[in-house]
């Protein structure tokens, strides 16, 4: 009888200990389990923001816009999260939601500045943040704070050439053409090829009356054929306030219809005879 409860409690023993083993190796799975749902969800996410990138290089920021609000949600706190998708309202005009979120990437920015070991990559995301700040508010037409944010900016990334052309056009918008050209002439030593920086300085110069240096930084690239509608046509506007109406109508008419072109020649002729009038009285 005695030997028969020995047995006994030695199978309740054993039967614990196994049970034990059980619940430790199914509780080892669920972690590791969960672990690799997390991993694939970060993955995932790294795969999503990169289509979204490559949506936004294509032409299709309202795509990125849809991937960025759904990471938003589970990470509502990502700063470069955050200042992606203030980059891609911008790009949509959206300036009052764009600026809804740098303003909240700027803010988890200062928040986390003392946390961070890496200054250098912080300066990098403060400067892209003023520079898209930069952006949306003067898409809305606060001129004043965003050139501030955007000097701010153009500090922290001297490099930027987007940060560069932004600051040129607040500049020009203040009719300071001086510092407009020299910002614009910035952003064309980082992309020399870029024609929508090339055109504004040109602009530059012509806004300011000076159209021949207008016409030196467009026309060997309207020659070459590479030229833009936007480029061609400040190129026209320069030869007409040089008074050669003939060479503006010959470059405008590529992109206009003929009632565009005709408005277009009657202004000409227009600018033609303000710059012939002080000639007259001097011959008088």
């Amino acid at each position: 009888m005695a030997l028969a409860l020995i047995k006994t409690a030695l199978r309740k023993i054993m039967f614990k200990k196994s049970l034990l083993q059980v619940l430790l190796t199914c509780g080892a799975v669920a972690v590791a389990g969960c672990s690799s749902h997390q991993a694939n969800v970060a993955e995932e996410m790294k795969n999503d923001r990169g289509l979204a990138q490559l949506a936004l290089e294509s032409g299709r920021p309202e795509s990125a816009i849809g991937i960025y609000r759904k990471q938003l949600k589970l990470q509502p706190n990502d700063i470069s999260l955050l200042l992606a998708l203030g980059s891609a309202y911008n790009q949509v005009s959206e300036f009052d939601l764009a600026l809804h979120h740098l303003n909240k990437a700027q803010s988890l920015l200062v928040t986390d500045a003392g946390k961070s070991d890496d200054m250098s990559e912080s300066s990098e995301i403060r400067g892209q943040i003023l520079r898209e700040k930069g952006n949306a508010q003067q898409g809305l037409g606060q001129v004043k704070p965003a050139l501030a944010d955007l000097k701010q900016a153009v500090e922290l990334l001297p490099d930027d050439a987007k940060a560069l052309n932004s600051l040129g056009i607040n500049y020009a918008l203040f009719k300071d053409y001086h510092h407009a050209r020299t910002a614009f002439i910035g952003a064309l030593a980082n992309e020399p090829e870029n024609l929508e920086y090339r055109n504004n300085l040109a602009l530059a110069w012509i806004l300011d009356g000076q159209p021949q240096q207008g016409i030196d930084v467009l026309y060997s690239h309207y020659l070459r054929g590479s030229s833009t509608s936007k480029s061609r046509q400040n190129l026209a506007l320069a030869f007409a306030m040089k008074g050669d109406v003939e060479a503006a109508k010959t470059i405008a008419k590529q992109d206009l219809t003929k009632a565009e072109l005709e408005n277009n020649i009657a202004y000409y002729q227009q600018l033609q005879q303000q710059l012939l009038q002080p000639l007259q009285q001097v011959k008088q």
